[in-house]
């Protein structure tokens, strides 16, 4: 279901998240004991797909912002 979810959702050469990544980044770790997070898109505008990577936890965590809500993403309190 993730692989799945990434390459329908992800955008594909335009975006980065092409079958390379996946096969350079993602499967080599994906090994036994990885869980594999999804948050679905929570509407149309929810399109920006981003993949969280908690060596720790041993997770995978996908989740979509829209493209407003990625401009603030990373701003740190007094950056502003």
């Amino acid at each position: 279901m993730f692989e799945d979810i990434y390459f329908r959702l992800g955008g594909g050469e335009s975006t980065g998240w092409t079958a390379d990544y996946w096969r350079k980044i993602i499967e080599p770790e994906a090994g036994l004991g990885w869980r594999f997070l999804v948050e679905e898109p929570k509407s149309a505008e929810h399109k920006r797909m981003y993949i969280v990577t908690d060596h720790e936890a041993m997770e995978y965590r996908m989740f979509f912002m829209t493209e407003e809500s990625e401009e603030g993403f990373m701003e740190w309190p007094g950056e502003v």
